[in-house]
């Protein structure tokens, strides 16, 4: 598991301010983890931006990497200045992390269901860049499937397992009942739709902005949640001060707005609440006389943890078996070149045993054009099949011995050396 390495800034240890200097789109996610790949920076790596976190995940082999330095450098910070916000893990306690990560046991609003897609989401583009080596598919796939077991097998007593739902949950608090209460939500993503979904089943009455072309085609009403109004991003300040609620939570690298936006409008009580990473509202904003701004770190709540000991102990004994089972798979990879060598001598010797026949059927020169390759193929993956069932099927400590055996008896007496009998 030594290969294994992840640096990054949380909730934790960092404002929102902090995190937002670390944060990345997804376009500048791709951006770099593909330019990471084309200049050979990296072997493996998955990029996890999210509201609450920015980390880098590598699979560093025998390379010396310090992925903190790399998020600086493609940030263009000083990584000495920002030293101490580093999260820094490795082997076990980097794959312990992301296990507990997967199920929302280290997110700020403890046990939220978001973080899951949100690491699905992260691994689908590290494929798209052609950055998920072996090693990053394994660990991510492994994490995905323990996050599903978890929130399947195990109850986290919340009520509110989303932001969106603390949102809801804050604006009760500041203003009492939401029926009929006049909410804008800036923006229509998967964080948007959830706030507006969420205040529409309180019974507040919801307006989305919308933009009228995405990627050059005209936005589907369907994008617009069942009892929400819409109109244009454009129009979204015409009556702002109509609205007791606004809510943003776009991906826009720009204020969706600032304090000049609200300059000589009147507010009475309004709570904004800012619900993006980077943030949409220029914190400027709240000191808008009548408005009161809140920002991510407003919506978490720390006594969650305490209330959930019976479904954390749960949740950490189905952990330890998938912890486990990459425990035994990364035990494996020592024996790789083992595998490889029993897989390709064993090859090679079936081809062989079968040229006579094969050439007598087809004629020698269609049998290696067509025939060889598929047979080479078959075989490897059958040998290969075999050889990786030991990892399930024998103690660990008589991997080597039994791999060690089958490589002699590989060698030995082969057509391919001319001594088969």
């Amino acid at each position: 598991m030594m290969e294994i390495r992840m640096a990054g800034i949380d909730h934790q240890n960092a404002s929102i301010q902090q995190r937002e200097a670390f944060a990345f789109t997804k376009a500048q996610a791709r951006r770099a983890m593909e330019r990471w790949k084309q200049i050979g920076k990296l072997e493996g790596c998955l990029l996890l931006s999210t509201c609450n976190r920015t980390e880098l995940w590598i699979s560093a082999g025998g390379q010396d990497i310090d992925p903190f330095s790399v998020l600086c450098e493609e940030k263009g910070m000083d990584p000495e200045r920002f030293r101490s916000l580093a999260v820094n893990r490795q082997g076990r306690e980097a794959v312990t992390h992301l296990l507990q990560l997967s199920c929302g046991l280290k997110s700020r609003i403890y046990g939220e269901n978001q973080i899951l897609s949100q690491i699905r989401e992260a691994l689908e583009l590290s494929r798209e860049c052609g950055c998920d080596d072996m090693v990053i598919e394994k660990l991510f796939q492994t994490a995905i499937s323990a996050g599903k077991r978890v929130k399947t097998q195990v109850k986290i007593e919340t009520a509110d397992p989303s932001a969106a739902r603390n949102a809801k949950v804050l604006l009760k608090e500041k203003l009492g009942s939401l029926e009929n209460l006049p909410c804008l939500i800036i923006g229509n993503g998967q964080m948007g739709r959830l706030v507006a979904n969420t205040l529409t089943e309180a019974g507040a009455q919801v307006t989305m902005t919308l933009r009228k072309r995405i990627h050059g085609t005209q936005i589907q009403d369907s994008i617009v949640p069942d009892g929400c109004c819409m109109i244009d991003y454009e129009d979204r300040l015409e009556h702002l001060e109509s609205y007791k609620v606004v809510i943003s939570a776009t991906l826009s690298p720009h204020f969706t707005i600032t304090a000049e936006n609200a300059a000589g409008k009147h507010f009475d009580s309004a709570v904004w609440i800012d619900m993006a990473v980077p943030r949409d509202i220029d914190e400027q904003a709240g000191e808008i006389p009548g408005v009161s701004l809140y920002n991510m770190d407003d919506l978490g709540s720390a006594s969650l943890e305490a209330r959930n000991e019976k479904s954390l102990r749960e949740s950490m004994e189905i952990l330890e078996d998938y912890r486990e089972e990459l425990e035994r798979w990364f035990a494996f990879r020592e024996h790789i070149d083992l595998v490889k060598n029993i897989s390709q001598v064993t090859t090679e010797d079936a081809c062989k045993r079968m040229e006579k026949s094969v050439s007598q059927v087809l004629g020698e020169e269609l049998q290696r054009a067509e025939i060889y390759p598929a047979i080479e193929t078959a075989v490897d993956k059958a040998v290969e099949k075999l050889l990786f069932g030991l990892r399930d099927t024998l103690p660990q400590q008589e991997w080597k011995a039994c791999l060690c055996a089958l490589e002699e008896s590989a060698k030995r007496d082969t057509l391919k050396t001319g001594k088969a009998k």
